[in-house]
């Protein structure tokens, strides 16, 4: 199962320096997905970063992300061409699905997402 983490703090801290630098790809608050360990990992976290390459963090810099059914939900757009829009009408039907219904089922098959509580 894949594991996902919101980032805490992204202060880099170097000795006695209080003010720290900034961590150059994580933002607090976002959303990263983390990568199983490697042997010499330790007590760090192996997350993909806004780089796209994963690299180690302290653990305390992250949160586990879960689902809070309760939160008001997201939208997302989606722009689509006349004929694939005439498709997936065409597959909702059949299914009797909303098409949004169908592309959350989609996106479910095709990502590894954690289950939602």
């Amino acid at each position: 199962m894949t594991i996902y983490v919101r980032c805490l703090k992204n202060r880099i801290l170097f000795g006695d320096d209080a003010a720290g630098n900034f961590a150059p790809h994580l933002i607090s608050g976002r959303v990263y997905k983390v990568v199983p360990p490697e042997k010499n990992d330790r007590d760090m976290l192996r997350v993909i970063d806004g780089s796209g390459e994963d690299y180690l963090y302290p653990k305390n810099y992250f949160e586990p992300f879960v689902s809070d059914s309760t939160a008001a939900s997201e939208s997302v757009t989606v722009h689509l061409d006349p004929y694939l829009k005439g498709i997936l009408h065409a597959e909702a039907i059949a299914a009797r699905k909303s098409i949004s219904a169908l592309l959350r089922d989609w996106i479910d098959e095709r990502l590894d997402l954690p289950a939602a509580a």
